[in-house]
């Protein structure tokens, strides 16, 4: 027997330096204690990486299957999951022949005595899947695994442990490495994990448990700390929590925004207890600009067109708009004109809108505003062309009627576009109806659609008290419409290109803005601090459809949320250290199982989805991470 044993442990000796040396590609096979073993190097799946010392790579363990090369197995939930902390499972026996050898290091770091060899009566090896949830792709989200069975894995794990304590003279850095078990045994362990780094050793156990019904079903957070204190020398517990809640979610991460909060505190009272007072709370914001939800989308719209316009001064395509309904460009230019004549109607329209955030928000106004003059208007109604050929016709029609006197529209002093300075020359008797040849129609459209749109940020966020207008200059100063134009009417591109890409910023911020006040309801001086964040933010990052932002929130601002808010997740940590040594107990509570099982004997999901619906209680599922590290000899 101990021939053997040795024999197994050189084997594991060459497969590890081959995997550390990076020697191997597709992994390598070995055979412990009569089970078949594929060892891979892998990519730390994240809900390890936390404890696996954040290093990306893991060395995997797991029984060789040909399983996993098939088609990917569709996740289901258990029932039977077994629990640490619950009463010892019906199936889990342990036979009285059932011996370990003790000259085998040990790697469990459990202080609890539980029957580790288990009879393997059946051979239903079903591999289970380990969910991803922050993984983008969905083909990504999750990692099968083909597991070894509990009454084997501790002796292939002592196996390894040893083979590991043989390599340090030979290997510079240890890669930790995950043994993958079936959870058959009484505590329902999924991984056994070790890393030697620095003379310390970490031995890592990860289980599971629930469903529990309802929250007082849960393990008690003084069971759990019970559990972390019964073994070894530890004087002083630390417990830390971090609580998520979903305010906005999106099924598809790609397409929508979402806004999380994350509350961190220490010294918990009981689990899934509510933020204490003192807690740090972050809002974790993720934009995504064409999200149809926010109530800046069409803003957004707007300034899509703007920027197919200008791509096509580089393309030389232009996507024109498509009209649905009977109304002619023609029909809209005379309503623009009758709007100027009867001015006072229309002026007291607009200024019944106000200028309110909360007001432009629920009425989804927020590209509506006093000042408008008639280029303004003038985009509005020529973004809307089919062709080039109706633009150019459009904007000489404007030209000739304010030249015979038929309309004298209003432009502001402050409106230096090529329109309106000719409109206004034109008005003064100092220029005549000029010649739209080449790309100066769409230039003309292009600029005074970037200063219509560039206002309408600046009137956002200046009459919205978000922010000043010396704070603002950086996103504006480079409008089309203030340098860069000719004799000629001619602008470079690339400034119009720049403009696209600063107003591009401005949305973020005022989606993360409206996103704040929405879900929020956070008071006006707060927004206003998190929007010059946010602008200081976006001025460091490329533009680009989706952005990210993390805001440090004061606790009294969003505390009545959580009497309205369903936990997400809640994870306590109980921590104790004492010199070379040092114990970790996670609990990790959710709605959904972190490690997810598949099996042939699963109940129908149909019947579990209406189980859970007869329930008055939420159901809860918890994973426990426990790893212990101290000094080694060599």
């Amino acid at each position: 027997m101990g021939g053997k044993g040795t024999y197994e442990v050189d084997q594991l000796i060459i497969v590890l330096k081959r995997l550390l040396l990076k020697e191997s590609e597709d992994g390598e096979y070995a055979e412990v204690g009569g089970e078949r073993l594929m060892i891979t190097l892998e990519h730390c799946p994240p809900m390890l990486l936390s404890v696996n010392k954040d290093i990306q790579e893991i060395i995997l363990v797991q029984q060789y299957s040909q399983v996993c090369k098939k088609s990917p197995i569709v996740p289901s939930f258990t029932r039977d999951i077994p629990s640490m902390f619950s009463s010892p499972r019906t199936n889990g026996k342990t036979p009285s022949n059932a011996h370990t050898d003790n000259n085998d290091l040990d790697v469990t770091g459990s202080p609890l005595k539980c029957p580790f060899m288990q009879d393997m009566g059946e051979d239903n090896l079903s591999p289970f899947i380990i969910s991803l949830p922050t993984s983008k792709k969905k083909e990504d989200q999750t990692l099968r695994c083909t597991p070894i069975p509990a009454c084997k894995v501790w002796y292939i794990a002592s196996k390894f442990n040893l083979a590991g304590s043989k390599l340090c003279g030979d290997v510079d850095k240890f890669v930790p490495l995950w043994v993958v078990c079936d959870g058959k045994d009484e505590q329902g362990t999924h991984f056994v994990g070790m890393h030697r780094e620095e003379g310390n050793l970490s031995r890592t156990l990860v289980r599971s448990s629930g469903p529990y019904q309802g929250v007082t079903n849960l393990p008690s957070l003084d069971h759990l700390i019970l559990h972390h204190t019964s073994v070894g020398r530890i004087n002083s517990v630390e417990s830390v929590v971090e609580a998520t809640y979903d305010v906005l979610t999106s099924g598809d991460e790609d397409r929508g925004s979402s806004l999380r909060l994350i509350c961190n505190w220490k010294r918990p009272l009981a689990m899934l207890s509510p933020p204490a007072p003192h807690s740090r709370i972050t809002a974790s914001i993720r934009v995504v600009c064409d999200d149809v939800r926010c109530a800046a989308h069409q803003m957004y719209l707007e300034l899509s067109v703007l920027r197919g316009f200008v791509s096509g001064l580089v393309s030389g395509e232009v996507a024109w708009f498509i009209r649905q309904d009977s109304s002619s460009i023609t029909n809209d230019i005379q309503q623009v004109f009758e709007a100027i004549k009867d001015k006072g109607v229309r002026q007291k329209r607009d200024d019944d809108t106000g200028n309110n955030l909360d007001m432009m928000i629920e009425g989804k106004f927020l590209n509506r505003r006093k000042n408008m003059d008639f280029t303004d208007h003038l985009w509005n109604v020529l973004l809307k062309c089919e062709s080039y050929q109706e633009l150019k016709e459009t904007l000489a029609f404007v030209f000739m009627s304010v030249a015979s006197a038929e309309v004298r529209p209003q432009i502001l002093a402050c409106n230096t576009t090529q329109v309106g300075t000719l409109l206004r020359n034109i008005m003064q008797g100092k220029e005549s109806v000029p010649q739209l040849s080449g790309l100066t129609p769409l230039h003309m459209l292009i600029e005074i659609g970037c200063e219509k749109i560039k206002r309408d940020y600046i009137d956002i966020f200046k009459n919205g008290e978000l922010t000043t207008c010396e704070q603002l200059s950086w996103f504006v100063s480079s409008s089309g419409g203030n340098s860069g134009v000719g004799g000629s009417g001619s602008i470079n591109d690339d400034i119009y290109q720049c403009t696209i890409d600063q107003l591009g910023r401005l949305h973020v911020a005022l989606q993360v803005v409206v996103a704040l006040r929405t879900y929020l309801s956070l008071p006006p001086p707060t927004i206003s601090h998190f929007t010059v964040q946010v602008l200081n933010q976006m001025k460091e990052v490329a533009p680009g459809n989706a952005h990210s932002f993390s805001l440090q929130l004061q606790s009294l601002c969003v505390r009545q949320l959580f009497n309205s808010l369903k936990i997400n997740s809640w994870e306590v940590n109980v921590k104790s250290s004492e010199a070379s040594f040092s114990k970790l107990l996670r609990c990790y509570v959710s709605r959904t199982p972190l490690i997810q099982l598949s099996s042939n004997t699963l109940d129908d999901p149909d019947d579990l989805e209406n189980e859970k619906d007869d329930c008055d209680e939420e159901n809860y599922y918890c994973s426990y991470f426990s790893c212990v590290t101290d000094k080694y000899f060599s």
